[in-house]
């Protein structure tokens, strides 16, 4: 797929969602984009030729818009990093939910394990009667 003339590609996604969502943002800062893809994609999957979603805008904003998206990138990128960072240990959460944890976790091997201890119970007192 090649853009109109005067037209310039600046971002190319994978999925449709991801250039919706980048082409909105565009939208949003005050510049014209559009996609870019296969027609095949929403009729017929299976027969796409091309599966890159191309985002173009004109060339005059290309540089201007292309920051746009890096710096989404980036800001995203330090927002999901902040995240995982933030993430507190299991150790630090409530007392209730580490004993609702704990309780959750040991209820299945716990049936199992009482399962277990009275069969033994009751061939040991058959056995040694």
């Amino acid at each position: 797929m090649r853009p109109l003339p005067g037209m310039a590609i600046i971002a190319e996604y994978t999925t449709r969602f991801s250039a919706d969502v980048a082409v909105a943002l565009l939208w949003d800062s005050g510049y014209e984009a559009t996609i870019l893809s296969d027609p095949a994609h929403s009729v017929a999957p299976h027969h796409v030729t091309d599966r890159m979603f191309l985002i173009v805008v004109r060339e005059e904003v290309a540089d201007h818009a292309s920051e746009i998206l890096l710096d989404e990138a980036v800001n995203s990128e330090t927002e999901e990093l902040d995240a995982q960072y933030h993430h507190r240990p299991f150790h630090r959460r409530p007392t209730w939910f580490r004993w609702a944890a704990w309780s959750v976790f040991w209820s299945i091997p716990g049936l199992f394990i009482l399962a277990i201890l009275m069969i033994t119970w009751t061939l040991l007192d058959g056995l040694f009667p």
